[in-house]
């Protein structure tokens, strides 16, 4: 098969991305690395039987960075790999995220950091065996010659879909909302589109790449948390939070870790969503074409996509809108939506300064409804010719 000078340039941009990816893992493990070599240098502050420890983290040829390169960055592909696809599969059920979670909201949540807050899931079903969508679904692979997928049915108001992969196991996730509001030939094209993901190999590159944008943010997450907790932090700042720990010898190398540790993360965290939102925008053309090869009709995917984006439901979550599942989605909504609620506090400004900032320098995960729309009006204008 030959392929089209748009689509050939898009395969190329989504390789030179995956690139780009490939040598955020690197740059994750070297950061790692130094990271951990700052953190037992701090373990004399917690006790003074770790002094020796102190003296050996100084010397970083003890343990040639190559070397950790070398073992690392394929150990962090593996990692990426197998358990990128289980916590998107295991998290899509989360419409918020305490302390043991992942994701929070697998499509895009908030942060809040309330620990105490309780989950509130949405319920994931596999669809009866006579099921309609089934039905679409063999349909569709059969004309992409490809397996069926696994369907999973969300059970949401919000319309939306998205597949995940990885080699050997393939899902399609599709919600409640999203059969309610489409039928017929444009829920086809929607389930095409998801489709040509799998035919174009980017929802397990997607899959994968999730990971080092989800690790980074969840580690910034986490030293927010403990920092909230800090007796001394709370003490310097005036912080509101309901417990404190008081324990001077952690509270210190707590404090100057995360002073080295966190702006490492947020600029790994910001470098590497960057690029993998960019990958999900190039992605999203390439499966539009794809979807249209299997569906056979622009206008359809076209339409679906004007009556999804101009439900409006998907409004709260598209302002609830973070990285995680969502640039796996047809459109950037969440599954369920969650509110932001940060406490007015130095740490909960800074939060939200850090939130700011996230907005402005990173891109959407999506190209924009409308040019996608007009690209599809652009196609069908050319088959009718």
């Amino acid at each position: 098969m030959s392929f089209q000078p748009s689509t050939l340039r898009h395969r190329l941009r989504i390789v030179a991305l995956a690139a780009v990816l490939l040598a955020f893992d690197v740059v994750f493990v070297a950061a790692v690395y130094v990271l951990g070599h700052v953190a037992v240098w701090l373990l004399p502050l917690v006790s003074f039987q770790f002094a020796h420890f102190g003296l050996w983290s100084l010397q970083f040829d003890l343990v040639p960075l190559w070397l950790v390169l070398a073992v690392g960055t394929p150990l962090t592909l593996v990692v990426q790999s197998v358990f990128g696809y289980r916590l998107t599969l295991r998290d899509v059920t989360e419409g918020n995220i305490g302390p043991e979670k992942s994701l929070k909201n697998v499509v895009l949540a908030d942060r809040s950091d309330d620990e105490d807050d309780e989950s509130e899931t949405v319920e994931v079903t596999e669809p009866s065996a006579d099921h309609p969508v089934r039905e679409r679904v063999a349909r569709l692979s059969q004309t992409a010659d490809l397996a069926p997928p696994t369907i999973r049915l969300v059970h949401t108001d919000t319309p939306n879909s998205y597949v995940a992969s990885r080699p050997g196991e393939r899902t399609l996730f599709v919600t409640t909302g999203l059969l309610d509001t489409l039928d017929g030939e444009q829920l086809d094209a929607v389930l095409a589109h998801e489709l040509a993901h799998l035919k174009n190999g980017d929802a397990f590159v997607m899959t994968a790449a999730a990971f080092l944008p989800t690790v980074s943010e969840q580690f910034i997450a986490r030293m927010g948390r403990s920092l909230r907790h800090s007796m001394l932090l709370n003490w310097l700042w005036d912080l509101d939070a309901e417990e404190t720990y008081g324990a001077p010898q952690v509270e210190l190398p707590l404090l100057v870790f995360a002073v080295v540790a966190v702006p490492i993360a947020a600029t790994l965290y910001l470098a590497s969503t960057a690029c993998y939102r960019l990958l999900s925008r190039i992605r999203e053309y390439a499966a539009d074409a794809g979807g249209v090869a299997i569906s056979g009709s622009p206008a359809a995917l076209a339409n679906a996509l004007e009556t999804l984006t101009t439900d409006p439901r998907p409004e709260t979550d598209l302002r609830a809108a973070q990285t995680g599942v969502r640039e796996l989605c047809v459109l950037p909504y969440a599954f369920d939506a969650t509110d932001e609620d940060l406490p007015d506090d130095r740490l909960g400004r800074l939060q939200r300064r850090w939130d700011r900032l996230c907005d402005r320098l990173l891109p959407g995960s999506h190209p924009a409804p409308d040019e996608r729309i007009a690209a599809l009006r652009e196609r069908q204008s050319r088959m009718e010719r």
